[in-house]
């Protein structure tokens, strides 16, 4: 009928009208508990005004107000949030990876192929399946066609990954923390240099966790971990500043230039390379001169069950071949890098050579430094006081830390090893923890808390006093 359309109409607008209370009372309702903030003006809130001309102003005519809301989260806690995410979803994914690293490098097994698989029935795990934290918990816990239980330390690494990589990244990205100066220089934009900072952290970090849990199951580090990151580590650590917390202590840039009275650098790269290569060259004859000394202690200062065989003394010795080369083939690269100078006499060749220095130094002192207490230590108590895999596991570790840094981790790591072994020995707990895990705690206590412990133990000493 006629009446039809006009009662289309009624109803409507009634319905439109029920909404606009219901919006209004709404917004009524989340402005009294402060959740939502309306600018008094558009022109004074910042905010474009997105009002239709010729329509109401709805502060005017009754209307809710639907102009865009101030927002009460500020710039920095979205990126945080962001980070967060993104560090978890990562971490995630790489836990699911570390753990197959772990299981198969000490069995010296591919970590690539074949792809992973039931233990039990040998059936090969699907990649919808294989999804980190999500596919355990989906299938929990259990092999979708032969029903066996997956151990729950995979899902448990893999939350512990993820964990750790939100932190780092946290970490890594907060205001105020000092990046490497080299990219500064360079003109790397501040955002680039705390993301290579973060990668660099991480790969130290992935690197300390898959040596520590692999050293705690099978009481050594794998050569292919520790070899591979001697290669790597000095040039990964170029990307971090952590070994500049000592340089009251120590710096090669004093080597490398002073300041002039005129303003500016008055580079001496002569001085720097004879005192980097002259090093370089003491070191290797050193660790060389030190293998017949390494036999006798090893061979015949410890108990007959313990000494070291000639299988033993030869991996030793190949060992510190490897780690001399290594060390001489970086000495290269920065001799070429100090001569060539790239970007000219005020350019960022000096700071990169001097942070790389810094990194050699501390992966040298990283080697020497659980070498001679090891040494030591066997010939004063009759046992192997220091295992030749934390002798290669604490010398990539150095390349992050400069010397001070080293000697900080082995104490911290002697700290934290009799915080947890001295509580299990008085409950009488047959525990065996290697020395390995307390390196990596010890590492990562100067990480990220090196500044503070060096201000703690050297402050009053090295900050200047004024006149009275």
């Amino acid at each position: 009928s006629g009446s039809l359309p006009l009662m289309t109409v009624r109803c409507t607008r009634t319905c439109i009208r029920g909404a606009w209370k219901r919006v209004a009372a709404r917004q009524a309702e989340l402005e009294a508990y402060g959740i939502l903030k309306r600018p008094d003006s558009h022109e004074t809130s910042g905010l474009p005004d997105f009002r239709t001309p010729g329509l109401p102003d709805s502060r005017t005519s009754g209307l809710p107000d639907l102009s865009p809301i101030a927002p009460t989260h500020s710039p920095a806690t979205t990126t945080l949030s962001m980070i967060l995410g993104i560090g978890l979803l990562l971490g995630a994914f790489i836990g699911s990876f570390l753990n197959v690293c772990i299981h198969r490098m000490p069995r010296n097994e591919s970590i690539v192929m074949p792809p992973s698989r039931c233990y039990s029935c040998g059936t090969q795990v699907q990649w919808y399946d294989n999804l980190p934290v999500l596919g355990w918990v989906i299938l929990a816990g259990r092999c979708r066609w032969c029903g066996a239980p997956f151990s729950p330390r995979y899902l448990i690494m893999e939350l512990l990954v993820a964990a750790l990589t939100a932190l780092v990244l946290v970490w890594s990205f907060q205001p105020g923390l000092h990046v490497a100066p080299w990219l500064a220089v360079l003109g790397v934009p501040l955002a680039v240099g705390h993301a290579v900072l973060a990668a660099a952290l991480l790969m130290l970090v992935y690197f300390l966790f898959v040596s520590s849990v692999i050293d705690i199951d099978h009481m050594l580090i794998p050569d292919e971990l520790t070899k591979g990151f001697q290669v790597l580590a000095p040039a990964i650590a170029v990307g971090v500043a952590t070994q500049f917390a000592y340089d009251d202590l120590w710096t090669p840039a004093a080597w490398l230039w002073h300041d002039s009275a005129l303003g500016g650098r008055l580079y001496t790269p002569g001085l720097f390379l004879t005192r980097m290569l002259g090093g370089g060259a003491a070191l290797a004859a050193a660790l060389l001169a030190s293998l017949p000394l390494a036999r006798a202690i090893y061979g015949r200062w410890l108990p007959p069950a313990m000494r070291w065989t000639d299988e033993d003394h030869r991996g030793f010795a190949a060992g510190v071949l490897w780690f001399t080369g290594v060390m001489a083939a970086y000495l290269v690269l920065l001799a070429i890098l100090v001569v060539w100078q790239p970007g000219g006499a005020a350019g960022w060749w000096a700071d990169l050579a001097a942070h790389l220095a810094r990194a050699l130094a501390g992966a040298a002192t990283g080697w020497v430094v659980p070498y001679t207490v090891g040494l030591l230590g066997t010939v004063a108590f009759r046992r192997n006081a220091m295992g030749y895999g934390d002798v290669k596991f604490l010398a990539p570790i150095g390349a992050f830390l400069g010397p001070a840094g080293v000697l900080y981790a082995f104490f911290a790591a002697a700290v934290v090893g009799s915080v947890v072994g001295l509580p299990l020995r008085l409950l009488k707990q047959r525990i065996e923890i290697p020395f390995g895990p307390y390196l990596a705690a010890g590492a990562l206590v100067v990480v990220f808390f090196g500044t503070r412990l060096h201000e703690l133990v050297f402050g009053a000493l090295l900050r200047p006093h004024g006149g009275g």
